[in-house]
């Protein structure tokens, strides 16, 4: 796209008649402006929150259902679901793992070049957090990261991306930076 936006609001409800009772609240919204009258250089910007609530005989929401971020489709630069609470996994071995949270904040802001009618060059900063509840948020547990990327539109098989992205205030354990490969579109 070259301009326009697109919204969408989900409400999600657990526990009729099953075992775990829950609500979660999602928002996505996405905003495209065309910067010249060539329509080459496009301006990007995505937002999705998302916060859940346990409720009834629940005390919290299952991990299957959780908010993650980190990787690919979130904050590029960082691991698949490396952002957010994580627990020791094995006593012994000091070992952790993502355990997601009940709140999400994600902001991703992205730059495109059209150099030709295959390819594509990007520039993004992505912003983001995960917290165990509500009430943990914390702007200070935000992750950035900074990146770029080309994409192409290959006859047949459809879009294909590949970013770099560079975290900019990663946790001892998060790396200095990721590749990620995509298909489909991004936005």
């Amino acid at each position: 796209p070259t301009s326009g936006s697109v919204h969408d609001f989900g409400i999600e409800v657990a526990g009729l008649g099953g075992d775990n009772d829950f609500i979660k609240l999602q928002h996505d919204s996405v905003w495209h402006w065309s910067l010249d009258d060539e329509k080459k250089w496009i301006l990007s910007y995505r937002t999705r929150e998302g916060v859940g609530f346990p409720y009834g005989s629940s005390d919290l929401i299952p991990l299957t259902d959780r908010f993650f971020a980190g990787g690919t489709s979130t904050v590029r630069g960082y691991d698949n679901r490396d952002i957010g609470p994580k627990e020791k996994t094995f006593i012994f071995f000091g070992d952790t793992q993502a355990i997601g949270g009940e709140l999400r904040v994600l902001n991703s802001l992205e730059i495109k070049y059209k150099t030709t009618d295959i390819v594509r060059l990007y520039g993004f900063i992505d912003a983001g957090g995960v917290w165990r509840e509500a009430g943990d948020f914390n702007f200070g547990d935000v992750k950035y990261s900074i990146g770029l990327g080309v994409g192409f539109d290959i006859p047949r098989l459809g879009p294909m991306r590949i970013d770099y992205g560079i975290p900019l205030n990663p946790d001892e354990d998060q790396g200095s930076g990721r590749l990620h490969l995509t298909t489909g579109f991004r936005f």
